[in-house]
């Protein structure tokens, strides 16, 4: 089972309800620990992986972005 990661905003993204979650550092390290737990005890863990993405915060962040260069590019025209 893959988890989608952003780790610029420390958000995990919930396949349960379908959207990005925050999650705290703390939680982060405790997954993290289970994931070595289950290593150590020498299970297949490869089923367990994490993608780094990026979530709707970072999207928001970039359609911002976008639209002010639009905006700046038009009025130059």
């Amino acid at each position: 089972m893959a988890l989608h990661y952003c780790s610029l905003h420390q958000r995990l993204f919930s396949r349960r309800c379908s959207r990005w979650v925050s999650f705290s550092q703390a939680t982060i390290d405790e997954i993290r620990g289970y994931y070595a737990l289950l290593c150590s005890a020498k299970k297949d863990a490869s089923f367990l992986y994490v993608i780094e993405r990026s979530c709707d915060q970072c999207a928001a962040t970039l359609r911002t972005i976008a639209r002010s260069k639009a905006r700046h590019a038009w009025l130059w025209e």
